[in-house]
């Protein structure tokens, strides 16, 4: 694309019409460093709800046998504990935790969607763009909603930074409501 500059990008492979990958060591460097320091503080906080739940239950021993291998924690610790935002909602109605099933639902769709913008693969970005925005010049709302100029996927920094944002925001969101609603579901 000759006209680059012109839409904001900085550097030549970022932007549209490059179905490759760019990569930005510094940001890339911020981006892991980040994602380590969630997944080391949600690790830690895990082990030490887990322990307190136990010591609280009185099931210690349950903690000292499931606690040294991985399948024991996603069996012992996530799904039972999950247990209770799972059941939020069942046929016979619903509970005290509803309200943290839905902001759980709702941060894993924001944490999920977060990965997307840290594809960099802007080829394809752009490519959904102009699809939804042919889309759009066929409905009635094109004669009420113009833009002036044709629309472009973010650069790789923007969709980065959208991404991380997005990933930070949700994880916050769904590792929170987890931690209240199994302890609540446990003792409230």
């Amino acid at each position: 694309m000759s006209d680059k500059k012109d839409f904001g990008y900085s550097f030549p492979s970022d932007g549209p019409g490059h179905g490759r990958t760019c990569d930005i060591s510094a940001w890339d460097t911020f981006y892991l460093a980040v994602f380590s320091m969630l997944n080391t503080t949600r690790w830690v906080t895990f082990y030490w709800h887990w322990k307190h739940i136990t010591l609280w239950k009185g099931t210690v021993s349950q903690f000292n046998e499931s606690s040294t291998y991985l399948m024991e924690w996603l069996r012992d610790y996530l799904w039972l504990n999950s247990s209770q935002l799972i059941n939020g909602y069942n046929p016979f109605g619903m509970n005290s935790l509803s309200v943290w099933v839905w902001m759980f639902l709702f941060g894993h769709l924001v944490w999920a969607t977060g990965f997307m913008f840290l594809i960099s693969w802007q080829g394809y970005w752009q490519e959904l763009i102009e699809t939804l925005a042919c889309a759009h010049e066929r409905t009635p709302l094109a004669n009420l909603i113009r833009w002036r100029d044709k629309p472009v996927a973010l650069s790789i920094v923007q969709a980065r930074l959208v991404g991380l944002a997005r990933f930070s925001m949700g994880y916050i969101f769904t590792y929170a409501t987890f931690l209240i609603a199994s302890t609540s579901g446990k003792f409230g």
